[in-house]
């Protein structure tokens, strides 16, 4: 069974508390644990956030469900829903923003395993539909904009990509060109097979690795940080012995 990097999106800090302790002895790891819209927000702009799991009732103005948006749209990331409420109004509410899971309070450790299991492989599927459908994964280039300028960019150029706050720094091997485009939109563009995120902040090209170690590896010369949730997936994509 994998692991996952998760936050808990919920109120009441007993079901927060056992929730956690539940994902850890399944070996996940909980990066935070989020009350209101406002906290979850800040957890995802900070954390390497891959799964959350969502209360639909939550402090504030603004519910679990807006969270979920949030999640969809801006930082395209599966979520499953976790809530009291299994009344018709509150599913079709919920069933609205496509949740890769619902589970029903109070549940179980057997049904937080699978929902997990099921919703990160169903974010996987939707993405390599995605990907096929997209046409721009097979090209040899990719056109960014620059200083109000198209400039075109061999792919296999492309050393890293990092996140700098608003934008993106694509980096080869002569220069960095910025980007103002989000990190997610990048890596939606990046060809999977080739590249691979291996921190909140950093995509690299596999062809380019040149060393790891531990938490961290080499690309001409650039160390990178390696995160602990981002690393299988990493190994999984090396040609190792």
């Amino acid at each position: 069974m994998s692991s996952y990097n998760i936050l808990i999106i919920e109120d009441d800090p007993h079901i927060a508390a056992s929730l956690s302790e539940m994902l850890e002895i399944l070996d996940h790891k909980v990066l935070g644990v989020a009350e209101s819209f406002d906290e979850a927000i800040k957890h995802l702009n900070e954390k390497d956030i891959e799964l959350a799991l969502v209360d639909i009732q939550i402090k504030g103005d603004k519910s679990g469900i807006d969270v979920a948006e949030k999640l969809k749209n801006d930082f395209k990331l599966p979520f499953i829903f976790t809530t009291a409420y299994a009344d018709k109004e509150t599913i079709q509410k919920a069933a609205v923003h496509s949740p890769y899971g619902y589970i029903v309070k109070p549940y179980s450790m057997k049904e937080i395993n699978a929902g997990i299991e099921v919703a990160i492989q169903n974010h996987k599927n939707l993405s390599e539909v995605k990907n096929d459908e997209g046409g721009v994964f097979n090209q040899q280039s990719l056109f960014i904009k620059a200083n109000s300028r198209l400039i075109r960019i061999d792919i296999n150029d492309i050393l890293f990509v990092e996140a700098k706050g608003d934008y993106t720094v694509f980096k080869t091997e002569d220069k960095g060109y910025v980007v103002n485009s989000t990190f997610k939109n990048v890596e939606e563009k990046l060809n999977a097979n080739q590249f691979v995120k291996v921190h909140r902040s950093y995509i690299v090209n596999i062809d380019k690795v040149v060393d790891i170690e531990e938490n961290n590896l080499l690309i001409n010369e650039q160390i990178i940080p390696i995160s602990r949730g981002q690393k299988p997936n990493l190994m999984k994509k090396l040609n190792t012995i």
